[in-house]
């Protein structure tokens, strides 16, 4: 079976894992999750994160999957101790092959709005969308496509707000262009943002390179074309799988933070990270040192 394109989100994936996820230090948060799954097949997770503001948020989120219909359907529900809920429904390849639809209801604050979403994956080209209806202020209009061969992938993406009164903006226009192979990845990208008096044009590039089964590493750098007093911000990462259940991941970039994580498979039910951030600039200050851990069990 042919390989489908990768959805905009996706373009540079493996490089933006690398820096970003496993650092639980960068948001302060100490988490703890479980997931599992009962004797009906439903799949649940549920998860207790103190955050750095000294509150503790706890998360509920049965899922469950079946046919209607010929259809590959998931119903999803999710409530929080903030008293937070959102209810989704996902149908796969209705209609056409390849497409996903995903309807969503949530509440947030005082607000209860709709989003209605798709996705369709093709092997030269992918397309999403979505819109979301019921926000006070307005509602968000999102789009991206993908188009590629041999490795190669364009793609371009757009986040437009909708007002309800007359200051409707484009908050988001990005183009990226992208290589990937098996080894490594490469992208180049220009982004607008429109944040009223703070706007910025972007341009970085990235790159991913998986030098082993165990080691792999990667860089992005990125100038704000607005400001010519900006520096250009660099990020390095790197990972290294000591041993099959050890991960060690560590990462520096020009703003002076250097983040260390490990991680632990305790057993096959259990796995810990661990995780630092240091302000190498300010040393001394307050919140010169950050830490944060993931405790992740599932049955």
């Amino acid at each position: 079976m042919a390989t489908k394109q990768v959805l905009f989100k996706d373009l540079g994936k493996r490089l933006n894992d690398l820096v970003t996820k496993d650092f639980p230090s960068e948001r302060q948060e100490n988490k703890i999750e479980y997931s599992g799954t009962t004797a009906n097949r439903v799949t649940f997770e549920t998860n207790f994160v103190s955050k750095k503001d000294g509150s503790v948020v706890g998360t509920f989120t049965p899922k469950y999957r079946f046919l209607l219909n010929g259809l590959q359907t998931q119903v999803l529900a999710e409530l929080n101790t903030r008293r937070e809920f959102k209810g989704e429904v996902t149908f796969e390849e209705a209609f056409v092959r390849g497409l996903k639809t995903v309807l969503t209801g949530q509440t947030r604050d005082d607000e209860v709005f709709a989003t209605l979403a798709v996705e369709y994956k093709h092997e030269t080209a992918s397309v999403n969308a979505s819109v979301d209806y019921g926000r006070q202020k307005g509602s968000n209009v999102k789009g991206g496509v993908v188009v590629g061969n041999r490795g190669f992938s364009l793609g371009a993406s757009a986040d437009y707000f909708l007002s309800n009164g007359d200051d409707s903006t484009l908050r988001e226009f990005t183009t990226t262009l992208a290589y990937s192979t098996l080894e490594f990845d490469a992208t180049a990208f220009g982004r607008m943002l429109g944040l009223g008096d703070d706007d910025k044009n972007e341009f970085g590039a990235t790159y991913y390179h998986k030098l082993n089964l165990d080691t792999a590493v990667g860089t992005e750098v990125l100038f704000d074309t607005l400001n010519s007093e900006v520096k250009p911000k660099l990020v390095f990462g790197a990972q290294h799988r000591l041993q099959e259940d050890t991960t060690l991941k560590a990462k520096f970039d020009t703003n002076g933070k250097l983040g260390f994580s490990f991680q632990q498979r305790l057993n096959k039910n259990a796995r810990l990270t661990l995780a630092s951030t240091v302000d190498t600039n300010n040393l001394a200050g307050k919140g010169a040192s950050t830490f944060g851990f993931t405790l992740s069990l599932n049955d």
